[in-house]
């Protein structure tokens, strides 16, 4: 009997240790125990991201070409090994889950608050009002996220309504270089310029008065668009008048002349030439009889811009 038990008891043993080495056989044949499959990368085959250590920038961008992280971030900044980047394409209020949280007492970025509601002077919480983002992520120069570029303030008219880019071309910075800081309360104007920063224009050989730009130059909009600088269109309206006082020509009798244009054809910004015998002339075809070569102004220079001139005295 207790021969019996023994054999049992061996055999028991054979058994258990045969099963533990079939155990450990099929736990050598299987992946590493850190191995996750959440944590395999869409696309990838095996673990070559791993292949010369840590992942870089480098590693992501040997398939993304053309992708760079935002300045002071590396790509697994945002994109942890598996982590869902589903909510990263989400709408204004996915900017605030973990990169963007403002402080309405600070006026800065931190971990530490919620996003406020006034993080940016005349803002509202709609981060994407004013921060463009990619229609997708297959064009790297779409993204303000993957393109190594600070992201500023892009779309000025979704609070300035109305104002436009100057002649449909010139961004808004480029007169108010400070807007940005302004914005974010780190300087006290937007910055200001004028048009004689870019427009040296002159009129007779004189720099234009700048406070005189707008009386010929206005925009074609409504609001802030009215103005010549916040205008795509903008209007080229000789006001004489503004700055000359001198008369038409012989209104009074009908003339006809409704304009300075009619006698003087120069260019605005240009030096004036004086209408010469050529210009009287086409009105008057019978001075031609006894202007002799010399020019009308010889003798009616004083009755040029008369509504009614007047003969000149002959002297005997």
């Amino acid at each position: 009997m207790q021969r019996a038990s023994s054999r049992a008891l061996i055999g028991f043993v054979v058994v258990l240790v045969l099963s533990a080495g079939a155990a450990a056989a099929l736990a050598v044949a299987a992946a590493p125990a850190h191995a996750f499959p959440a944590w395999a990368h869409d696309g990838a085959a095996g673990c070559v991201c791993h292949n010369n250590g840590t992942p870089t920038d480098a590693t992501c961008t040997s398939c993304h070409a053309g992708f760079q992280s935002v300045p002071g971030y590396d790509c697994w900044s945002c994109h942890k090994p598996g982590a869902s980047t589903a909510g990263l394409s989400s709408p204004s209020s996915a900017c605030s889950q973990t990169c963007h949280l403002y402080s309405s007492y600070t006026r800065d970025y931190t971990t530490a608050f919620a996003h406020g509601t006034n993080p940016h002077l005349g803002s509202s919480p709609d981060c994407l009002s004013c921060h463009s983002t990619s229609s997708g992520i297959a064009d790297p120069g779409q993204s303000p996220h993957h393109n190594a570029n600070q992201q500023g303030f892009t779309n000025c008219s979704a609070c300035h309504a109305g104002f436009a880019q100057h002649a449909g071309s010139v961004a808004c910075t480029t007169c108010h270089a400070t807007a940005s800081a302004f914005h974010l309360y780190q300087a006290a104007t937007p910055g200001f310029t004028d048009c004689t920063s870019c427009h040296a224009m002159k009129h007779q050989g004189k720099k234009v008065p700048l406070s005189k730009c707008a009386t010929c130059h206005k925009g074609t909009g409504t609001g802030g668009g009215a103005q010549a600088q916040h205008s795509v269109t903008i209007t080229r309206n000789k006001v004489c008048g503004s700055c000359h006082s001198q008369k038409l020509h012989a209104t009074a009798l009908g003339s006809g002349i409704t304009s300075c244009g009619k006698c003087h054809t120069s260019a605005y910004h240009a030096k004036q030439k004086l209408p010469g015998k050529s210009v009287c002339q086409s009105c008057h075809h019978m001075a031609r009889l006894h202007t002799n070569g010399y020019q009308c102004t010889l003798c009616h220079a004083d009755q040029v811009h008369k509504v009614r001139p007047k003969l000149p005295k002959i002297r005997g």
